[in-house]
């Protein structure tokens, strides 16, 4: 992933999400701001400072995940609290989810009187099997009282189903969270399971009112492609984080 001079970007962004008037995204490369491992370390808050100048907003949000559906709404800068999601209407703020295999799905929609809202779910397949994704949309569409046909969605680099691998005890979890349909999610290969949380997450989505052809999913797998983003399968304890992160510019 390279910038017309030949040198490693800092962020690559969706097409769905450019063509949006008003909204600032991006994600983060391992080359661009280190966040840490968790919400609560220095590297995270010095990372969030990095993206705000970066991207020429005031500061950046997040929150400590703990791979569960709480989603909370940020009206300033800092970590927000425990939770797997944020959202806002606040002007130059962003927010940022990391990851380092779990998808970041990031949403966007406008309002009747053409004001936007924005959002992010950290989307780990515990937090996937507890719909957090549909919560989202919910937030967005409900408390913010976004337009469901002005939606439009990202799923950010993350394990993909080539490689994800789960056990039995991850299968029935999301058969009893989400029903009989979640075992279209998982695939068995070789006596193994392959949860696609990709398609599981697009689900949700798709459920709870937002267009197949309004969602933007780059299908880039961190276990597998390229070194471009951390994998904590494939690192482990080394594992640092990237972030996809959104905001409203004015």
């Amino acid at each position: 992933m390279m910038n017309e001079r030949g040198k490693q970007a800092p962020f690559i962004h969706f097409e769905n999400l450019s063509g949006f008037a008003g909204i600032t995204h991006a994600v983060s490369a391992r080359h661009g701001p280190a966040f840490g491992q968790v919400g609560t370390d220095h590297a995270t808050a010095k990372a969030a400072d990095e993206c705000a100048q970066l991207l020429d907003k005031t500061g950046t949000a997040w929150v400590h995940q703990v791979h569960g559906n709480v989603i909370l709404q940020a009206h300033q800068p800092g970590m927000i609290g425990q939770a797997d999601g944020l959202i806002t209407d606040t002007a130059n703020l962003l927010l940022a989810g990391r990851s380092a295999d779990c998808p970041i799905i990031l949403l966007t929609g406008q309002r009747n009187d053409g004001t936007a809202a924005v959002g992010f779910a950290h989307a780990s397949w515990r937090s996937t099997v507890q719909g957090i994704t549909g919560k989202l949309v919910e937030r967005l569409t409900g408390q913010m009282k976004c337009l469901p046909e002005t939606l439009k969605a990202a799923i950010a680099p993350s394990a993909g189903p080539c490689c994800y691998e789960v056990g039995d005890e991850v299968r029935n979890q999301a058969m009893k969270e989400l029903g009989s349909t979640a075992a279209q999610f998982f695939i068995r290969r070789d006596d193994s399971w392959f949860f696609d949380l990709w398609s599981a997450n697009l689900g949700q989505l798709h459920d709870f009112g937002v267009q197949k052809d309004q969602v933007e999913n780059l299908n880039i797998c961190t276990m597998c492609q390229g070194d471009d983003y951390w994998s904590w399968r494939k690192q482990g304890t080394k594992a640092g984080r990237f972030a996809a992160i959104i905001g409203i510019s004015q």
